[in-house]
């Protein structure tokens, strides 16, 4: 018994102190395969292991419904957003550079560069949606404008300015209702919503900057309309990198900004689906306890709270015991959501009906 006990403490230790270091496996791995591209096509696919590591550590994760506690290392919690920051910035840097130095003479060229390719898209897709989607995510919520103007930095990274604005005054606002685009309705397939929201955002951002700047004309409206100063800067971007990297590059580029955006719609997508504001009752978003999602996506998988409180940090959300619960985590969700939408969708109405007999969660 003695010794049980021993271990046990000595596990929930070591669980403890790797906690903060979770979210660092994904831009480091990207970090190490991208400053040592191009690799060979064979031992370029098996530096994409860790994503898949990812997924099998989150199918097996255990449970954290742990409520916050004041530990005193809030700043060193906070520190590590500048440091994922910075590693999504690198990481871009050295994906256009790996990428601009891929050959393509040759027909063992051809299967090289593809294959580095491959993994650059599932290594840094991945990666700009755990350290830079959500790692945007938190910092647009805070307080200090020099960490929101970073959230905005970061989704020029995948182009997706917009969501700066249209996810604080939009989604925010309007979550649980047919005028939000990022709620998925009941039995709505990922495709669909996919398409919905991504359409749906932006057009939902470009008028909320319509109406802010109504009274404004000529050349006062082109200086503040924040949205179009996003794709300005955007197509910017896209223009420095085909003049200094070249077109390859630019493809791989906007391939893992693609593979990002479909990572992030498909955690709106799973945090919201078939949920009406109606049902007061019930939560405001699915909830997940998996430890391993809830550290590597730094706090994102505790969204009920969040949105009650959205100027929380993220160590400092709670674990939401009311609404409907994913079977697992964000990395195997989504990948689920990839291998069987039918099978999730399933799943969902299951859950939901198990809440409610009415099932009356549509919006």
């Amino acid at each position: 018994m003695y010794y049980t006990s021993c271990i046990n403490r000595l596990f929930r230790n070591v669980r403890i102190g790797i906690e903060p270091l979770l979210c660092f496996i994904l831009p480091l791995s990207t970090w190490f395969f991208l400053s040592t591209a191009p690799h060979a096509w064979d031992s370029a696919l098996l530096w994409t292991l860790p994503v898949w590591l990812c997924i099998v550590a989150d199918y097996f994760s255990p449970s954290d419904c742990r409520m916050p506690k004041a530990t005193g290392r809030e700043w060193l919690l906070d520190a590590r957003l500048y440091l994922l920051f910075s590693l999504q910035i690198l990481n871009i840097a050295l994906l256009l550079d790996a990428a601009s130095s891929l050959a393509w003479r040759t027909l063992p060229d051809f299967a090289t560069g593809s294959a580095n390719i491959v993994a650059m898209r599932i290594l840094a897709g991945t990666t700009s949606c755990c350290s830079g989607f959500a790692v945007a995510h938190e910092l647009l919520h805070r307080r200090a404008k020099h960490l929101r103007w970073m959230g905005r930095i970061l989704l020029w990274s995948v182009c997706y300015d917009h969501f700066a604005l249209e996810h604080a005054h939009g989604h925010h606002r309007m979550v649980g209702t047919r005028a939000d685009p990022a709620t998925a309705r009941l039995g709505e397939s990922f495709a669909d919503f996919f398409k919905r929201s991504v359409l749906g955002q932006w057009s939902s951002a470009w008028r909320m900057e319509n109406q802010r700047l109504q009274h404004r004309k000529g050349i006062a409206l082109l200086l503040r309309h924040r949205v179009l100063q996003g794709v300005m800067v955007e197509l910017a971007i896209l223009m420095l990198i085909t003049l200094n990297y070249g077109m390859v590059a630019l493809i791989v580029f906007l391939y893992q900004a693609v593979v990002a955006v479909r990572m992030l719609e498909a955690v709106n997508y799973l945090q919201h689906w078939g949920l009406s504001r109606r049902d007061t009752q019930y939560s405001n978003a699915w909830t997940t306890d998996s430890w391993f999602t809830l550290h590597s996506f730094i706090g994102l998988s505790r969204h009920a709270d969040h949105h009650a409180h959205s100027a929380k940090p993220c160590y400092q959300l709670r674990h939401s015991m009311q609404g409907p619960r994913l079977p697992h985590g964000y990395f195997v969700m989504i990948m689920l959501l990839r291998l069987s939408n039918e099978h999730y969708l399933r799943l969902a109405e299951r859950e939901l009906t198990g809440l409610s007999p009415h099932a009356a969660f549509h919006v």
